[in-house]
């Protein structure tokens, strides 16, 4: 028997030889099954155009042709990976994909610039609506003389009350910063809303500040600090501004209302296509902690 006839033979040769023959068919199959199911991927002249302009936007000129070959491999190398792991079922339970899902679907439902066209009546009936979003708020503009407590003891209102002999009124031709102690508070304000002025000064000193006639130094006006004498220069009172005052904060505004009505809108009409049960964990106890409820 020749060297041939016993290697046929043999079973380990024989499993080698169908082994390999399987193989060779398998892998025929599979190529032909890989050419035959391969996907297409077209990058249309839109996409071509959406790239061009992205690229514009950003960096305020148009690709060249090398660059704008780049984005479209760069396109394509985005679509081969999306697919590829939508094939992995990497997008199963993935947060961060459902949530860019949620943006884009977000972004496609923003309205169109029809639905934010606002008449002035619209815009007057949103002012007045919400009047205290646009109140202009009292201000105050004055002068203030410091006496510090710490400094004078039980001198200080005698202190207070010689200042306010020698100003005489509106004070007129006086020094009156020698009259008091030396502060690190403004000695003048110009026209301050008077919540501005409570953070520097107190709100009792800056609620004393309304009652207050102006053009006479009046006092003494207790402050979280200590005394004053106060001169008030102007003031002006809170008011509601017309439309025309404060328009663009308004549409502004009513833009922003708008937008949030229209979206929600949108998202109950496609929410209103599936029906939500929520059933709730078991309590620790083993209680059922809620019954399911269908929302």
């Amino acid at each position: 028997m020749t060297v041939i006839s016993r290697l046929v033979r043999e079973p380990l040769f024989q499993f080698l030889v169908i082994g390999a023959i399987v193989f060779a068919a398998y892998a025929a199959v599979g190529t032909r099954n890989d050419v035959a199911g391969q996907e297409t991927i077209v990058v249309t002249p839109g996409r071509i155009a959406q790239l061009s302009e992205t690229y514009s936007r950003t960096w305020q000129r148009p690709p060249t042709q090398d660059e704008l070959n780049g984005l479209i491999d760069a396109f394509v190398k985005e679509e081969v990976f999306y697919r590829e792991g939508r094939r992995l079922g990497l997008d199963t339970d993935d947060t961060v994909f459902r949530r860019r899902l949620q943006q884009k679907l977000e972004f496609m439902m923003e309205p169109d610039p029809a639905d934010l066209a606002a008449s002035d009546e619209e815009l007057e009936a949103y002012r007045a609506a919400n009047a205290e979003a646009y109140r202009v708020p009292e201000r105050i503009a004055f002068r203030q003389i410091f006496f510090n407590r710490d400094a004078h003891g039980n001198r200080i209102d005698a202190k207070v009350d010689a200042a306010l002999d020698a100003l005489g009124g509106n004070g007129a031709g006086i020094e009156t910063r020698s009259l008091g102690d030396r502060t690190m508070l403004p000695f003048s304000m110009p026209l301050t809303p008077t919540d501005r002025i409570a953070i520097s000064f107190g709100q009792q000193f800056a609620d004393a500040l309304k009652a207050i006639t102006p053009g006479q130094w009046h006092g003494p006006v207790e402050s979280t600090f200590g005394l004053h004498l106060v001169l008030i220069d102007d003031l002006s009172r809170a008011r509601d501004p017309d439309l025309a005052d404060v328009r663009d904060a308004v549409r502004r505004d009513w833009e922003g209302e708008k937008r949030r009505e229209i979206a929600e809108a949108r998202y109950r009409a496609m929410r209103d296509k599936y029906d939500v049960t929520v059933i709730w964990p078991e309590a620790p106890d083993g209680q059922v902690g809620a019954q399911a409820e269908n929302r």
